[in-house]
């Protein structure tokens, strides 16, 4: 009998393994036998975890949600300065660059959430999450005095991810608006909704890193 610590283990290995199956050969065209693969173990295996391929996709968008936002509310959390916490997130919310794994999983499901109840929820989730931590930033650098923001906080915060969605496919898709041209784009767009200079502040960050 498979012990309880090693089933855990087990289904953590394959929905790593799922990952990399769905990153290599789009969410479309990934089989069982492709994930036993990249896992190094028989189908029998992945089944005998997931009876059906599509419990485990749900489970590998969960992860992958999970993990994002998990690395934006962490990359945030560390600093204080109100700038330096708003460009930090619109820092993380972007592709590293095309190949960016993380996020290339994301957009692979993103198609199913027009289609599939479970993916709606967890994007809409997702779409909530991340808006939140926008609107607790630029509520802090209005109190403080920082930031004064035109329009409502949370239409702001609302349009932020929104840039970040729309933008960030461009990153991976490898169109003309690469992650430079992105970041430009959304600090400039931050910085006229919060009438404060980023700009400046964003090439000091950048000069830093």
């Amino acid at each position: 009998m498979v012990r309880p610590r090693r089933q855990e283990a087990q289904r953590a290995h394959l929905i790593t393994a799922a990952q990399r199956a769905i990153r290599d050969r789009g969410l479309a065209g990934v089989r069982v036998r492709d994930i036993a693969d990249a896992a190094n173990t028989s189908p029998g295996t992945v089944t005998y975890y997931w009876r059906d391929v599509r419990d485990l996709f749900q489970d590998v968008y969960e992860d992958a949600i999970e993990r994002f936002h998990q690395r934006r509310q962490q990359a945030s959390d560390g600093l204080r300065d109100p700038v330096a916490r708003l460009l930090t997130m619109i820092e993380s919310g972007l592709p590293a660059d095309r190949d960016d794994s993380l996020c290339c999983l994301l957009y692979e499901f993103s198609p199913q959430a027009r289609l599939r109840p479970g993916d709606a929820h967890m994007r809409r989730n997702l779409f909530d999450k991340q808006a939140d931590l926008y609107e607790q930033i630029l509520n802090d650098g209005a109190a403080r005095g920082v930031f004064t923001v035109r329009g409502p906080i949370r239409h702001v915060a609302c349009n932020l991810v929104a840039l970040e969605d729309a933008y960030g496919y461009h990153i991976v898709t490898g169109t003309s608006i690469d992650r430079t041209s992105a970041l430009t784009l959304i600090v400039n767009y931050a910085e006229t909704a919060t009438n404060t200079n980023l700009t400046t502040a964003h090439a000091a960050l950048s000069a830093r890193t």
